[in-house]
């Protein structure tokens, strides 16, 4: 046909297009990454705390082994203490220790012998402390604080937690010092039952007697074998103290011994009488 022009249309994009599905394009992908992150941060931490947990669990389970098999836990009362000193039945291990050094918790045993690590170089202690918590007549209570972190310099695997927990010492005594009361009149033993045999040789039975060597004593001290006074150069002044005291008096050289009775005469009066 004459005149006639025939003209082919291209499509394509416009530039406000193209624009705006870049920018749909660049929030979806910023939101991916950042939820991305975000997951790997998660799985990161969870890899942290699950050290962190471990560490803190042997840790702790170490700690109340040392003190429930101590017999003594010699830091002061309700006084928060840095380093744990423990008294322990076994001379190979007496003295135990267990301090916090440079992020480290070590054990020595005996104290002064070569340090045990308690913790690794995956994890940093700090704020160690002890408090032994008094509870007559029961068992004392030692109080266990510390936080543990993860030893890492990347801020993404950054992780701590505080622990806290209290142990009961619980084991029998054994003493290295004199015992003493914590009051006037404290009772060493009450009721009808009776202790032990002390290595076989010292018995008591309910009644409050005591046999040496003898197993069943019949009077308030029963001994199976000999009574041995001490010799003693001169003898005391006999007064109403001394009541019924037997003193045995031993001058030495070829001077003859003598023992004496301190007793009551028939006026009255309190005097020795010497029985041999």
């Amino acid at each position: 046909m004459k005149g006639l022009k025939l003209f082919s249309h291209k499509s394509g994009f416009t530039l406000i297009e193209m624009l705006i599905a870049v920018s749909i394009f660049s929030v979806v992908i910023v939101a991916f990454i950042g939820i991305l992150v975000e997951v790997v941060q998660v799985q990161v931490q969870s890899s942290s705390s699950v050290v962190v947990n471990q560490e803190s669990q042997f840790l702790l389970q170490k700690l109340q082994y040392y003190i429930e098999s101590a017999s003594l836990v010699n830091i002061p009362t309700s006084t928060p203490a840095t380093a744990l000193q423990l008294f322990m039945a076994s001379s190979s291990a007496d003295p135990t220790s267990i301090t916090l050094s440079g992020g480290t918790v070590y054990l020595q045993q005996p104290v002064g012998s070569s340090s045990q690590a308690l913790t690794s170089n995956k994890v940093s202690v700090s704020n160690l402390s002890f408090v032994r918590n008094a509870n007559p007549p029961g068992h004392d209570v030692v109080s266990v604080s510390f936080t543990m972190a993860y030893n890492t310099p990347s801020v993404f695997q950054a992780f701590s937690r505080f622990f806290q927990t209290s142990i009961v010492h619980v084991s029998a005594a054994t003493f290295d010092t004199g015992v003493y009361a914590s009051t006037n009149n404290e009772p060493l033993g009450t009721g009808a039952a009776a202790w032990s045999p002390i290595n076989g040789v010292i018995y008591t039975n309910s009644v409050g007697n005591v046999g040496i060597n003898q197993a069943s004593p019949q009077e308030q001290l029963d001994v199976n074998g000999g009574i041995r006074l001490t010799p003693q150069a001169l003898q005391s002044t006999c007064t109403s103290t001394y009541r019924g005291t037997l003193w045995f008096v031993s001058p030495g050289g070829s001077t003859k011994d003598a023992l004496y009775l301190c007793a009551a005469n028939a006026s009255g009066s309190v005097v020795w009488y010497q029985i041999y």
